[in-house]
């Protein structure tokens, strides 16, 4: 049993209402529901519920056990002071609110068995997608409202991580989209040591170099990458200007250690080596990051931020010391549009949000609309099951679908979970 079960239940009312009473025996009718609460305080909110003769408007609060009530302490706070009926699977003792008894209405009993057992069917099922077997019988509609849903999620949540970069940046945009692109330039397994490395060169730093050498000897020399020794001639030279700049700016204390970069398995296109002398030609072409963004009108123009060409040493060379047999090119189609989704679209709806501007949000929704949709193993989880991406908006939908409520088994946050339950009629 779990509260989240004995959430859908109250909110979709799936138990038996013959003879409904409170625990006390007083005649029970349930005028409306509330408003379900996805943040702290009371489950639903606003209910409507008959007691005997008389009328209360308030709020509901559910739980396994009436004793969860003291467990979680809410006799203490405030906020539960306006519950009118405390929803329990198991009444196993009375709750009360200083000195008034809390109206219980007891579930166990009232709750079909086989919505039981199909619900602990679904959640118990080891397929990453729980749903996977019954969800060709879904309707496609349901499945679409599903993915706006999901979007919008994703993207809140996006723009929460970046509205707490910007308030470490003390309210600075161009760092705050300087740390987000960094982040995304380490492609999920280098995307901790990026981030740490552009928090360890601030962008106002970047900006003061008059070269790309500088910028690369800037990025490489804090990543731990210039040994003082080498015979590589332009590892020399990164490195004693790296040695000027790093005494320049007092450097040394933040330097990161070779150690956090991971190599091991990767696609020499993906090593973190070309990766920083890439994100060193992006920020070398592009002066103000933010205010570039934030003044893109279409996919196409994003697309071409990144047309830059690294230094003619990374054109030739994966990693330090090591020549490649064939030419080196440069960030791949789909990889920018990764980092156009990851970066650019977040950081609109972000500033969105804090400028309460819905256009630029609206325009992060367009952008993912206009890129093609990305094509990884949760993206053809879904595929496999037929349902099909048309754009990026999509597949990020699917993505924290798969993330947010699949992986963590919260089939009844999900409509197309709550329609496989509902029970027949």
């Amino acid at each position: 049993m779990s509260e989240s079960f004995l959430h859908y239940v109250w909110q979709f009312q799936y138990f038996k209402k013959e003879n409904l009473t409170t625990t006390d025996g007083e005649p029970l009718t349930v005028l409306k529901t509330g408003s379900a609460n996805t943040h702290s305080g009371p489950d639903f909110f606003n209910a409507k519920i008959k007691i005997g003769k008389m009328e209360w408007v308030g709020n509901v609060e559910v739980h396994i056990k009436s004793t969860d009530w003291y467990a979680h302490r809410h006799q203490q706070d405030g906020a539960y002071k306006n519950v009118v009926l405390h929803v329990v699977w198991q009444d196993d003792q009375p709750v009360f609110r200083g000195k008034e008894k809390v109206a219980t209405l007891e579930l166990k009993g009232r709750v079909s068995q086989s919505l039981l057992t199909h619900y602990q069917k679904l959640i118990n099922n080891p397929a990453s997608i729980a749903c996977e077997k019954s969800f060709h019988q879904v309707d496609r509609l349901i499945k679409l409202s599903v993915l706006d849903k999901t979007l919008t999620q994703r993207l809140e949540a996006k723009a929460q991580e970046v509205e707490r970069i910007l308030e470490a940046t003390q309210g600075d945009w161009e760092e705050t989209a300087y740390q987000v692109v960094a982040r995304n330039f380490g492609f999920n397994v280098n995307a901790d040591p990026f981030q740490q490395l552009s928090k360890s060169v601030p962008y106002k730093m970047i900006r003061k170099q008059n070269s790309l050498t500088q910028v690369e000897a800037l990025l490489f020399g804090q990543a731990g990458m210039l040994p003082a020794k080498n015979k590589d001639e332009y590892i020399s030279l990164l490195y004693r200007e790296y040695q000027l700049l790093a005494q320049k700016f007092s450097l040394a204390s933040t330097q990161l250690n070779l150690s956090q970069w991971k190599f091991l398995r990767l696609r020499p296109a993906n090593f973190p080596t070309l990766r920083i002398a890439q994100f060193a030609a992006f920020l070398f072409s592009v002066k103000n990051i933010f205010a570039t963004f934030i003044d893109s009108e279409s996919s196409s123009e994003c697309i071409n931020y990144f047309s830059f060409a690294t230094s003619g040493y990374w054109q030739t060379h994966y990693r330090f010391g090591a020549v490649s047999k064939k030419g080196v090119s440069g960030l791949g189609k789909t990889s920018v549009q990764i980092v156009i989704i990851n970066s650019i679209a977040p950081l609109l709806v972000a500033y969105g949000k804090h400028k309460d501007e819905q256009r630029y949000i609206d325009r992060a929704i367009d952008l993912l609309q206009n890129l093609p949709a990305e094509n990884n193993s949760i993206t053809r989880k879904w595929l496999a099951l037929g349902l099909t991406a048309a754009h990026a908006a999509d597949s990020q939908a699917m993505i924290e679908l798969y993330k947010q409520s699949c992986l963590k088994r919260l089939c009844l946050n999900c409509s197309i979970g709550t329609s496989i339950l509902k029970p027949s009629v």
